[in-house]
């Protein structure tokens, strides 16, 4: 599975995450294309391999596959002479991201990024990192396993457990809602679970309950009430898991937030409460 860069070095993909700026009159829209990298979790696996989506006003418009080593290897690693072309690349990823624009920011990787060494180094260097970092997982783990163990979320608040650096998203896309799952479900899922409890819940209860958490998240004296306790401390225990800062909670709120605004005026009284409930329902059949 590919695992973005900065999920693991979030400090060094703010510093080093190629930008490439272009200029009015060109194929692509004017600004600023950033090459966000990923690369392979596995431990056991070598592929020296890495996905760049390619970002442009925080939405991926390509997502481009390529090694960087000769086809050789790939060919050993593969056991497969025509299946290594495309493992080696460039190429547009086929379960990647594929806009009107991928071609021509193909086009334009191909003509420029692979010229540029101190690029390519990069990318072995970051590949190196994430692999390293990948083999000290099971101890950072087992690490962490004991922390969560005697994690109390009343001991924490939720500024105390933001980070910094969060993911670096200005808003929250269809191409980068994966980046804000881990708090999108956590709030949906607590709610879907006072539902369960309670089926005379309603929309307009909740929406009030997101409402009051959104204005009022970052605050230690505030009063929730019982429904809002239990999406905070779900909430604080996300925190402590990923790196999130305040900005990725708020616009998680907020997007939640919109959703129940939306089901309601779609369903009526337990339109959004019906809508998570169909999920979940369906996530437990899986």
């Amino acid at each position: 599975m590919m695992e973005p860069f900065y999920n693991k070095f979030p400090d060094v993909a703010e510093k080093e995450t190629r930008c490439v700026i272009i200029p009015k009159g060109r194929p692509l829209p004017a600004g600023e294309y950033y090459m966000s990298e990923s690369f392979c979790d596995d431990k056991k696996c070598d592929c020296r391999r890495v996905f760049i989506n390619v970002i442009y006003n925080d939405n991926i418009l390509a997502t481009i596959g390529y090694g960087w080593e000769d086809l050789k290897f790939y060919e050993k690693w593969m056991g497969d002479k025509e299946l290594a072309k495309d493992v080696k690349g460039p190429i547009l990823e086929i379960g990647g991201v594929s806009t009107k624009y991928s071609q021509e920011i193909f086009t334009l990787f191909k003509t420029f990024m692979m010229q540029d060494k101190i690029f390519i180094d990069r990318l072995k260097e970051h590949y190196e990192m994430f692999k390293k970092s990948s083999e000290k997982k099971k101890s950072n783990f087992e690490d962490k396993t004991e922390e969560l163990e005697n994690f109390d979320p009343d001991l924490h608040t939720i500024v105390g457990l933001c980070k910094e650096i969060g993911t670096g998203f200005d808003c929250i896309t269809d191409n980068v809602k994966e980046a804000f799952y881990p708090i999108l479900m956590a709030i949906e899922e607590t709610i879907w679970s006072e539902y369960l409890k309670d089926s005379s819940l309603k929309d307009s209860e909740v929406i009030e309950s997101i409402k009051n958490i959104r204005d009022n998240i970052f605050s230690e004296n505030t009063k929730f009430n019982e429904v809002e306790k239990n999406i905070v401390k779900r909430l604080k225990l996300v925190l402590f898991l990923n790196h999130y800062n305040k900005r990725d909670v708020s616009l998680s709120i907020s997007c939640v937030l919109k959703s129940a605004k939306l089901h309601k005026s779609v369903g009526g009284n337990r339109g959004y409460l019906t809508f998570i409930s169909g999920f979940f329902n369906e996530m437990i059949k899986k």
